[in-house]
């Protein structure tokens, strides 16, 4: 299907209507991110009405699957469970508390370490996330009734490389390369920072020393822009598995070219 005879939604309403008032204003991000705040927000009132059902919330709900994800029994340090869900000691006391009166968890000592509190899904909450866990799978899947499997799976890859970014703010593991990046956005704002051009890449955070990168030249600052002639955004451009790489590196402002070859052929 062509541009012209494209679904249109409300986003498209406030692009063409910046596209008149602004037109210098380059908006395309909208077209990404507000589109990820409204279907979220769709998602959310969709996803509340099944949990309604139970007397739960989603909330409640992620402390429940959570515990079950972890096997049996069940069970984890109360830090272990603030940690996996990313929420503060206070929070996750509230939201233990709540499930602690419904029967549905209990706390219990451990009995190795008296400062350690764990968090135990009950027979009750087993039971509870039985019954929730096939109608709640059921409704996410009505809910991506718009995309087909093959479109679901490129979405999911996409937001996939979109969350690494955030989560892995550094690439922690030098990997066969000797070297860690920063992801695109964070490197974009460090570079703008610095009063450098506002290019997308990948910024060189360290260097092992010895290694294939700091034998080629990277060094840390240098902004890896494209990889074998693909533009570089995610640390995925980096493939462990290859030879041989060519880089495409912004040193400063100066383009620089970077040959990086591998354990296995830096010999021949």
């Amino acid at each position: 299907m062509g541009d012209d005879h494209r679904e249109r939604d409300s986003v498209d309403d406030i692009v063409d209507q910046w596209a008149v008032q602004r037109p210098d204003l380059d908006v395309r991000p909208v077209g990404v991110i507000t589109r990820l705040a409204r279907v979220r927000a769709h998602l959310d009132a969709e996803l509340t009405a099944v949990f309604d059902r139970y007397d739960l919330s989603p909330a409640d709900f992620q402390v429940i699957v959570t515990l079950r994800r972890s096997g049996a029994p069940f069970r984890l340090a109360q830090a272990k469970l603030m940690t996996a869900l990313g929420l503060t000691s206070g929070t996750i006391s509230v939201r233990v508390d709540r499930l602690v009166r419904r029967g549905v968890v209990r706390r219990e000592p451990d009995e190795t370490d008296a400062r350690v509190t764990l968090v135990r899904l009950t027979d009750e909450g087993e039971r509870l996330f039985d019954d929730i866990a096939p109608v709640h799978l059921a409704n996410e899947d009505r809910l991506l009734s718009a995309l087909d499997d093959d479109e679901r799976g490129t979405l999911a890859a996409l937001l996939r490389r979109l969350l690494v970014s955030f989560e892995s703010p550094v690439a922690g593991d030098p990997g066969p390369w000797g070297f860690v990046v920063e992801p695109a956005h964070r490197a974009r704002a460090r570079r703008i920072a610095v009063g450098l051009s506002d290019t997308p890449g990948l910024l060189v955070a360290d260097v092992t020393p010895g290694g294939p990168a700091a034998r080629a030249g990277i060094a840390r600052g240098d902004l890896v822009v494209a990889v074998d002639g693909r533009p570089a955004r995610c640390a995925a451009a980096l493939d462990p598995g290859a030879a041989e790489l060519r880089l495409e590196v912004l040193r400063g402002e100066e383009p620089v070219t970077v040959r990086l070859r591998g354990e296995r052929t830096a010999g021949r």
